[in-house]
C-alpha cells in the first residue's frame, strides 16, 4: 500500500478531487506510463499487492498535445480506481475497484485500430469512419484483412464536420466549391478520407475542385494570406480555432446538408447530422452539418465482466462531470432533480450506442441492456 498512498499524498493537498486529479496529473500518469512501458506487448497486468489486486489498462490515444489524449485522461479519471482509493461516495467519482488505467499516445485512429486488434492495447479511441474502414478493409486499411476483433464500449463524442470559407469567397454551399482552392486535412489524419467521401457524395472530386492537403493550422493561415479559399476541419463544437477565426469576422461557416448529405447519412451509419447553434461561433448563423464520433473500442476477447463494469462507471452520477459527452448535453438544472437527472443519462447512453459502425462487446450490451437502452435478447 506504501506505493500508493505514497503518490495520493503528493497531489492529494492540491487536489479538488483526489481520485480524479490522481489520474489526471501528469506525474502519476507519467509514473505508470513509465512502469508499463515494460509490459509493452503484453495483455493487461493484474498484480497482486497484500490482498488487493491491481489490474492496469491501457486507452490508446493520440498524439499527447491532441484532443484524443485529454478525452482517453478523462475516460482512465472515469474508469479508474486504485487500491487505498477509499470507498465511493454518493454524488462523487467512482470507478472500477483495483483499476489502474493508463493513457497511450499513438498516431491517431489507424493506428489505433491496428494496435487494439493486435492486442497491443486492451482498448482505444478510434474515430467511427476510421472504424467503418477498418470494418470493411477500405480506405488506409485497403489490402488488408477486415479488423474483425473490434468491438464498440461507447460513443464517447460526437465531432462536427467544418466547412470554414474565406469571408468574400463567395462560398455559401458545398456545390460553390467548384473551382475554388480547398484543404481536405493533412495527408496522415484521417480527416482526409471522411472529406473526400462527402465531396463525392457532391461530384466534387480533383476535376472541378484545386485539393490542398493542409492541417487546420496551416489552412487558416493559407486562407488569411489569400492563399486558400476554404477548409475542412473535424472537430467539437466549439472548436477554438474555429471560434477565433469567426471572432476577427474572416469566415463564413458553411452548412453540409440537402439531399446529398440525407444520401450520406443512409448509406453510411458512422455519419450523422448535427445541429450548430448559433450560439456556437461568433458572427455565424445557426448550421446544419454531419457529425462523426470518437468511439471506445476494445478487443472482442476482452473480459466481459471488466467491460461491463467500465460501461457502468461511465454513467454513474459522480462521473458526469468527466465523461466528454457530457460536455454536449444540456446542463442540469441547478436544484437538485433526481427525475431530471436520470433523464439526462437516459439520453447519453442512448447517445452513446447511436451510429455504431461495430457490434458493441457482450459486456457493454449486458450493461445497456440492463438500463433499458437496449431490448432484451
Amino acid at each position: 500500500m506504501a506505493f500508493w498512498s505514497s503518490i495520493k499524498a503528493r497531489v492529494g493537498e492540491t487536489a479538488k478531487r483526489p481520485l480524479a486529479r490522481w489520474f489526471i496529473g501528469g506525474a502519476a500518469v507519467a509514473l505508470i506510463a513509465g512502469f508499463l512501458a515494460l509490459l509493452y506487448e503484453r495483455g493487461p497486468v493484474t498484480l497482486d499487492e497484500g490482498t488487493e489486486k491491481i489490474t492496469f489498462f491501457r486507452i490508446g490515444a493520440g498524439a499527447s498535445d491532441s484532443p484524443y489524449f485529454g478525452l482517453g485522461r478523462r475516460l482512465a479519471a472515469i474508469i479508474s480506481r486504485p487500491p487505498d482509493a477509499g470507498p465511493c461516495e454518493p454524488g462523487s467519482p467512482c470507478g472500477v475497484e483495483g483499476l489502474v488505467a493508463v493513457v497511450k499516445s499513438s498516431s491517431g485512429s489507424v493506428a489505433n485500430v491496428r494496435a487494439v486488434s493486435a492486442g497491443h492495447f486492451e482498448s482505444a479511441l478510434v474515430r467511427s469512419t476510421t472504424l467503418a474502414e477498418a470494418s470493411r478493409a477500405a480506405g488506409p486499411f485497403s489490402g488488408e484483412k477486415r479488423f474483425a476483433n473490434l468491438r464498440a464500449i461507447a460513443s464517447i463524442r460526437r465531432e462536427a464536420v467544418h466547412l470554414v470559407a474565406s469571408r468574400g469567397a463567395n462560398i455559401h454551399t458545398l456545390a460553390d466549391l467548384a473551382g475554388k482552392r480547398v484543404s481536405v486535412g493533412d495527408k496522415a489524419s484521417g480527416t482526409t478520407d471522411v472529406v473526400l467521401l462527402i465531396l463525392r457524395g457532391y461530384d466534387l472530386t480533383a476535376r472541378n475542385v484545386e485539393i490542398v492537403r493542409e492541417g487546420p493550422a496551416r489552412a487558416s493561415d493559407m486562407m488569411l494570406h489569400g492563399q486558400l479559399d476554404a477548409f475542412f476541419l473535424i472537430a467539437a463544437v466549439p472548436d477554438p480555432l474555429v471560434a477565433d477565426l469567426a471572432a476577427r469576422g474572416a469566415i463564413d461557416l458553411v452548412p453540409i446538408d440537402g439531399e446529398a448529405t440525407a444520401k450520406l447519412v443512409d448509406s453510411h451509419r458512422e455519419l450523422s447530422p448535427l445541429h450548430i447553434d448559433a450560439e456556437a461561433y461568433r458572427f455565424a448563423p445557426a448550421l446544419d452539418t454531419l457529425a462523426l464520433s470518437a468511439v471506445w473500442v476494445c478487443n472482442a476477447n476482452a473480459d466481459p465482466a471488466l467491460v461491463h463494469d467500465m460501461t457502468k462507471a461511465l454513467f454513474e452520477p459522480g462521473n458526469r462531470e468527466f465523461l466528454p459527452a457530457a460536455d454536449e448535453a444540456s446542463p442540469l438544472p441547478k436544484k437538485h432533480d433526481k427525475a431530471a437527472e436520470e433523464a439526462a443519462r437516459q439520453e447519453l447512453m442512448a447517445d452513446a450506442v447511436a451510429n455504431l459502425p461495430i457490434p458493441l462487446h457482450p459486456g457493454a450490451a449486458r450493461f445497456y441492456r440492463e438500463e433499458g437502452v437496449l431490448p432484451e435478447k
